[in-house]
């Protein structure tokens, strides 16, 4: 008789995957849709990065690398959290090459947490921190973030919601699904509010350069008392299209990389030795395409923002970093995940249902395309029955 362990019960099926695959099974059909649903950006890894994959392939770097990773590029994340985030880490003893961000948030909340243990995750939310925590044994505690306050965390709120079981905070800037850039007064309230309660951190920062409107990226690791408390995690996937690749880092205190790397050491081994030769240009050779990628994010963003506006009854935060749009539909529709339902069957559009309330729309596709789908939303919403 097959058994499942009994923790499988409270992880369900990612949504958004879940989007996805009806999605694909609706174009194998023959209908095409536009997609807005899924923050994987539509651009090629540059091809400096590519040629330097091929150089490892025809060099023959095919084996197991450390399971901290090869030393070249844990030397260049840490001149890139010198240079760009004013950090100083050991990169032979305080940088862990991931398979990813998502490695790296359950390999945290694997080594760092115990059974039972709570972890503060300030919500809305991508869904990957809830599920990790409840992997790890502990219990995810969701903080309301409120579009009164811009979707920044007040330290109230934190508060309320602490216990003697409280041992991590979770801190995402920018934010998915909002597009928010934490502030530095947020930051330095989270900051404290850590210390003062003898919390960890897990910042998660890999839409770091998707930054608009001339905010500023700050990391929490960088705020007096900060550096031995947090595990910064960050990546390739969004600064460098390279989603694909998985390919990701752990930053942290030598003493927190010892319990995160047995993890790693005993789930993944090693990050792709290929993708981890192509990571080292990535960060040592020129970023003109991480600038070209995000001026035309930022176009896109802003022909979103115009065409979201003229749809009456449609509320959402400026969006200030990372590719999403956090829309209330409240005023349009009872259900957002039915609203989901007739926007990809009547529009042929795909977006997300993030809760009852809202959507998210990811503009990681063509301004052409961004255009169409918009207007294709206004129609669809124009005509669309009471009941819904």
């Amino acid at each position: 008789m097959t058994q499942i362990a009994e923790r499988m019960n409270s992880i369900p099926f990612s949504g958004i995957r879940a989007i996805l695959e009806r999605v694909k099974r609706m174009e194998q059909a023959g209908t095409p849709i536009i997609h807005l649903e899924i923050g994987c950006p539509d651009f090629d890894t540059p091809e400096y990065i590519k040629t330097a994959a091929h150089r490892a392939l025809d060099e023959g770097q095919v084996y197991y690398t450390s399971n901290y990773g090869i030393p070249p590029l844990r030397e260049a994340i840490a001149n890139k959290l010198k240079r760009d985030n004013q950090l100083e880490f050991d990169p032979q003893t305080e940088i862990i090459v991931t398979a990813g961000v998502s490695e790296g948030i359950l390999a945290t909340m694997m080594a760092l947490l115990n059974p039972g243990d709570e972890v503060l995750v300030p919500e809305p939310l991508f869904p990957a921190y809830l599920m990790a925590a409840r992997m790890a044994g502990a219990v995810p505690v969701a903080v309301p973030v409120h579009a009164s306050n811009e979707y920044q965390p007040v330290r109230a709120d934190l508060e309320a919601r602490l216990n003697s079981k409280t041992r991590m905070l979770v801190v995402v800037t920018p934010g998915n699904p909002t597009g928010v850039v934490l502030s530095e007064a947020t930051l330095k309230g989270m900051a404290e509010f850590a210390i003062d309660h003898d919390l960890l951190v897990m910042a998660d920062e890999i839409y770091e350069k998707l930054i608009y409107e001339d905010r500023e990226h700050i990391c929490i690791a960088r705020f007096p008392g900060m550096r031995s408390r947090t595990i910064t995690l960050n990546g390739f996937s969004k600064s460098h299209a390279m989603t694909g690749w998985r390919l990701g880092y752990i930053a942290a205190d030598a003493a927190l990389v010892q319990a995160l790397v047995r993890i790693h050491q005993y789930s993944v081994v090693c990050s792709n030795s290929i993708a981890q030769w192509a990571g080292v240009v990535a960060l040592e050779g020129s970023q003109q395409s991480v600038h070209a990628m995000v001026e035309e994010l930022d176009r896109r963003r802003m022909l979103v923002i115009d065409k979201l506006q003229q749809i009456p009854g449609l509320t959402f935060p400026r969006p200030q970093g990372a590719m999403y749009v956090y829309v209330d539909v409240s005023g349009v529709a009872n259900d957002a995940y039915e609203l989901t339902d007739y926007l990809l069957e009547q529009a042929h559009l795909a977006v997300v249902p993030w809760n009852k309330q809202h959507i998210r729309l990811a503009y990681s596709n063509s301004y052409d395309n961004l255009e169409l789908a918009l207007d294709r939303m206004k129609q669809s919403l124009s005509t669309m029955p009471a009941s819904r």
